[in-house]
């Protein structure tokens, strides 16, 4: 059977972010990243779910080697004429590959899954991306894991009587995305419909799943796996966490 993230992240996917994520966003995220990690100059930096090296790219103009790592063959093409773009082909590797079956071992400085590129599998699978993650890096290398704040998303669900409808302009494209959240085993599903702003026509339906975990249970993952939670952020600006952050962003250090 495929699985979702086997092929939704394609041309699609791309013109359909693309528009959101200008050039300073970009920058200003990856600043956020090198600052929350705290990479040494000149170190090794692991992207993981790295999509078309949009902050990859940044830390290579600073001096860090990126091993950009992702499973879509489309969005990598696009890594590379991105870097090309940006005349950083020596600092960054280009590796496609399942996070499942990561296999460096002490290599990187620093890794980090950035805007929502955790939760895609089940939990025992979940827990051994984490174990691998903390394999790859060396001692007192630390890992950036960026999701949508649970604790939001819970209570826009109680607010919307379960079901989270939301309509949004993207490219050429009109979509509704509709979001279900399961309470008890923690799986959030949503369904996005396209249409052609032109014509109205249904372009296509996409879906994808999400395994969602609390900040607890996050901490108890990761400790699993040999990493210690040092930082928790509600914000890319670097905001403390809360119940209402946008955004759950976990800094933890290899032990």
């Amino acid at each position: 059977m495929v699985e979702w993230f086997e092929t939704f992240f394609d041309e699609l996917y791309y013109e359909t972010y693309k528009p959101f994520q200008g050039e300073e966003r970009n920058a200003r995220e990856a600043r956020f990243i090198v600052e929350a990690l705290k990479p040494p100059p000149g170190g090794i930096v692991l992207d993981l779910g790295c999509g078309y090296a949009r902050h990859a790219v940044y830390l290579a103009k600073w001096g860090y080697h990126v091993i950009c790592y992702d499973l879509s063959s489309y969005l990598l093409d696009k890594a590379r004429e991105r870097t090309r773009e940006f005349g950083v082909e020596d600092k960054v590797e280009i590796v496609r590959g399942d996070m499942r079956a990561l296999e460096y071992d002490s290599e990187a400085d620093a890794a980090y899954m950035f805007f929502t590129t955790f939760g895609y599998f089940s939990h025992h699978e979940n827990v051994e991306v984490l174990r691998r993650t903390g394999r790859a890096l060396r001692r007192g290398g630390a890992l950036l894991v960026d999701l949508p704040n649970p604790a939001e998303i819970i209570a826009s669900a109680v607010d919307s009587h379960g079901t989270l409808r939301r309509w949004y302009s993207a490219g050429s494209y009109l979509v509704l995305e509709e979001t279900n959240i399961d309470l008890l085993s923690g799986d959030l599903r949503t369904v996005r419909t396209y249409l052609d702003k032109d014509t109205m026509r249904r372009v296509a339906t996409r879906s994808f799943a999400l395994k969602i975990y609390m900040p607890w249970e996050l901490k108890d993952m990761m400790s699993s796996a040999g990493l210690k939670v040092e930082k928790v952020y509600g914000s890319y600006r670097g905001e403390d966490y809360g119940p209402a952050s946008p955004r759950l962003i976990i800094v933890a250090v290899k032990t």
